[in-house]
């Protein structure tokens, strides 16, 4: 707006004071005419060389147009400069700052220009050059300034990508939020004396290719967690990872909820440990990703699994994290196993197949399993010839590993569809076919949920999993507004 409202000021003054100078070099014009038929002379040759130079003078030199062309090239920069790193704050103020030191200068060269001109008419030419000269050389020293300072922020944005790759390399890990206050804010960091919080430790996968979307949903749980909730966020990266992505991690904590750490850790040795299906690695990196929580993380005794890219929390997780787990290896929702595709050799693995838990949302005790040495079991099973017949890598190898040391929890803390119409809710006949399953399994082994349950969890969700509304692709449709709300908070939309 500040650019147009001068421009428009420039562009009258300049129409006025090319319209006025024309007049007068008319009557100039008149004068010599009548003098060269007086004298029997014709002047127009040089009467036409002395109006073009002028001319062009208005044109090309005068102080508005100088300006404007000194506000394009800036501008040019600042767009440059935008395409790279949001970290680059400082500069944007220094551009602006000098934007708007142009729009002052040229208000004040206006109004200087504009009260010579009508005191002296067009006398003042010489002045108007010498300030033309003027403003030009102070317009190209700051423009280059301008970009030497782009260049050093430039060096300095590389000096800690670099560092940030360096100790990911060398720790396998990194924290992003000390990261970020001790090698970019330079800021002291002031941990909060965490035993006064409820620690809620999560465990993510993810790639770098469906970041973005893994972040709308974990910032759902930053945005329902309470204040008291201090969240640790275990993310499992299996290739990738960057400075763009630590970022975009980084904006997410700052924007929603600062009681939160991330961690990022290397998950590629799970590909190298486990051997995955050629024609569905990038499908299962994740998946296999998530299993080196039971390997790498330390000193917690229960985590949480959750699905970062097809859960959207709805709740503070303290009642979910906080179940029973005494003498229990794992808590999820019962559903049918994966693997029931291939029932003649299911029952090798796992036994009892009524007994059995999705991997959307599962309550992990992480002190019993890695007593049990999970990890290496974990590898010896899958590289059987387990591998190629799953379809859902974690998921099934955990509740075969695990098999009678599972529990089952409420339905609201995993919540799936069973309709697709709300008139359809209370309707059984009605409901998806794998919720006619287990309605049918419930009725004989007593394990599966009742249909009131399943609509108290419906009406009363902590965590949404919208999985099969993303393969039926049906009713995805109702979370998108979720999903966009998240995505303004984080900055990523």
């Amino acid at each position: 707006m500040i650019l147009n409202r001068g421009y428009e000021k420039n562009y009258s003054y300049a129409k006025y004071s090319k319209i006025s100078q024309y007049d007068d070099d008319n009557d100039e014009n008149e004068m010599e005419e009548n003098e060269t038929e007086e004298n029997g002379r014709h002047y127009n040759k040089k009467k036409h060389k002395t109006f073009n130079i002028k001319y062009l003078k208005e044109k090309f030199l005068n102080v508005e147009n100088l300006a404007i062309v000194i506000l394009i090239i800036i501008l040019l920069l600042f767009i440059k400069l935008k395409k790279s790193s949001n970290e680059l704050n400082s500069l944007n103020q220094l551009i602006n700052k000098n934007i708007s030191n142009y729009n002052m200068g040229n208000n004040t060269i206006q109004n200087n220009n504009e009260t010579n001109y009508e005191l002296y008419g067009n006398n003042n030419t010489n002045t108007s050059e010498n300030i033309n000269s003027t403003k030009e050389i102070n317009a190209t020293n700051e423009i280059d300034e301008l970009a030497k300072k782009i260049e050093e922020e430039k060096e300095k944005l590389n000096k800690i990508k670099n560092e940030l790759i360096n100790i990911y390399n060398q720790n396998g890990n990194i924290n992003i939020i000390k990261f970020y206050e001790e090698h970019t804010n330079k800021s002291n960091i002031n941990l909060p004396e965490l035993n006064s919080f409820n620690n809620i430790h999560i465990n993510i996968g993810f790639t770098d290719d469906n970041i973005d979307l893994i972040i709308k949903h974990i910032s759902s749980i930053l945005y329902k967690a309470s204040k008291n909730t201090y969240l640790h966020i275990h993310m499992m990266d299996a290739g990738n990872f960057n400075y763009d992505t630590m970022i975009k991690l980084k904006n997410m904590t700052y924007n929603i909820n600062n009681s939160t750490e991330i961690i990022v850790y290397n998950a590629t040795q799970v590909l190298k440990d486990f051997y995955i299906r050629a024609d569905s690695v990038s499908k299962f990196s994740q998946e296999y990703a998530k299993l080196y929580a039971f390997k790498i993380i330390k000193d917690v005794k229960t985590i949480l699994f959750i699905d970062g890219d097809d859960c959207i929390v709805q709740k503070d997780l303290y009642e979910l994290y906080n179940l029973n787990m005494d003498n229990i290896y794992a808590r999820g929702i019962c559903e049918e196993p994966s693997i029931r595709y291939s029932m003649n050799w299911m029952d090798k693995y796992l036994y009892d197949r009524t007994h059995y838990i999705n991997g959307g949302v599962m309550l992990i005790n992480l002190e019993l399993c890695q007593k049990e040495n999970f990890y290496e079991k974990a590898v010896i099973l899958n590289n059987d010839i387990f591998y190629t017949k799953t379809e859902e890598p974690a998921q099934d190898i955990i509740n075969v590993l695990l098999r009678k040391k599972i529990e089952f929890f409420h339905p609201k803390y995993n919540k799936i569809n069973y309709y697709e119409k709300d008139e359809d809710k209370s309707d059984e006949s009605k409901w998806y076919w794998w919720m006619d399953q287990t309605l049918k399994i419930g009725n004989r082994n007593n394990h599966f949920y009742s249909k009131e349950e399943l609509i108290e969890a419906d009406n009363d969700p902590v965590i949404i999993h919208y999985a099969w509304d993303r393969y039926l692709q049906k009713t995805i449709k109702k979370y998108e507004e979720d999903k966009q709300f998240y995505g303004n908070l984080t900055g990523i939309n």
